[in-house]
């Protein structure tokens, strides 16, 4: 069964961050992947969970690399402590004993408040889980090798090995088309008020309420371009309606998921729509317009026209965009 996904609007003009994406390549563990998916050396166990590619901004690939991150369980069965940092973790590819280390954290992550739990210091019997992320070559299978240090040893323990198969996750790259086609839906149902059938299936927000919070966003907005004429919730509301209707008639968006970390995506939003910064210019200009007209400087008459012709500034933006394609 999917996971839906919360949609939290950071900003419609740049980027959106999507929670809650269900990581649908992962697959229970059977007894024939505990083989390879569980291994322990001396004082050190460790147990690959899960995997999923992984995507950030901030880094790039070349056209047969790509990022794995993989969930691991380590747990210390020695009577010493053990001290985990990145240097602990590598990765091999089969058939080259080159050393792949692992990516910074911090450039996958999609919020600051993600928290590494993988590299602390583990008391005897303790364990922790946590997520390290590699470059790798597609198509390939790999080692997974960590390594044991305790302030205690004089001698290296034998590193824990464990294969990496990297086709086994192939499925979870379908969590940046579904992060794409949730916020699709979502834009258009909260934003455009089309009919999209995917926001049921994909998207947790409830309906509704997300579509009266970008109202009340728009009201307040709308409002603020007002000073003597204030119009009531109910005028401001129908403005929204006649926005959110041309809005629908002449808007285009183009999605791409930049980042995917931790059951979080953030997909960059390419939008070309009506600007309520324009729109707000529009007005100030029906307003001179009726000034200079009737000479009698009252911006209350002034504005309250305005609001009254709301539909015009509308079409004239309209207009002033189809001369500019």
């Amino acid at each position: 069964m999917k996971k839906k996904i919360g949609i939290i609007a950071l900003a419609l003009t740049s980027a959106l961050l999507i929670t809650g994406c269900g990581v649908n390549g992962a697959k229970k563990e059977t007894k024939e992947d505990s083989k390879t998916s569980a291994a322990k050396a001396e004082g050190l166990e460790v147990n690959l969970k899960n995997g999923y590619f992984t995507l950030s901004e901030k880094k790039e690939t070349s056209d047969d690399t790509e990022y794995i991150a993989l969930e691991v369980n380590i747990k210390n069965t020695s009577d010493k402590k053990v001290y985990l940092s990145e240097e602990n973790f590598a990765l091999y590819q089969k058939g080259d004993d080159e050393k792949i280390k692992p990516e910074i954290t911090s450039d996958f992550t999609t919020s600051y408040d993600y928290k590494d739990t993988l590299f602390t210091e583990l008391s005897e019997g303790k364990s922790t889980t946590g997520t390290i992320v590699f470059e790798v070559k597609k198509g390939k299978t790999y080692k997974l090798a960590v390594s044991k240090t305790s302030l205690s040893l004089t001698q290296k323990a034998k590193d824990v090995e464990i294969s990496v198969d990297l086709k086994k996750y192939d499925k979870t790259k379908t969590n940046f088309t579904e992060a794409e086609d949730a916020l699709a839906a979502y834009i258009d149902v909260v934003f455009l008020n089309k009919a999209n059938d995917s926001y049921e299936k994909l998207v947790s927000t409830n309906k509704e309420q997300a579509i009266e919070t970008a109202k009340k966003a728009f009201v307040k907005n709308f409002k603020d371009n007002f000073m003597d004429f204030r119009p009531s919730d109910e005028q401001a509301s129908a403005a929204y309606d006649q926005f959110r209707e041309a809005q629908a008639k002449r808007s285009s968006y183009k999605l791409t998921t930049v980042g995917f970390y931790d059951n979080k995506a953030l997909v960059n939003v390419k939008l070309d729509a009506l600007s309520r910064e324009n729109i707000s210019r529009l007005i100030g200009d029906y307003e001179s317009a009726y000034l200079d007209a009737t000479d009698d400087y009252d911006y209350k008459k002034a504005e309250e026209d305005t609001y009254n012709k709301y539909r015009a500034p509308l079409k004239t933006y309209e207009k002033r965009y189809n001369r500019l394609k």
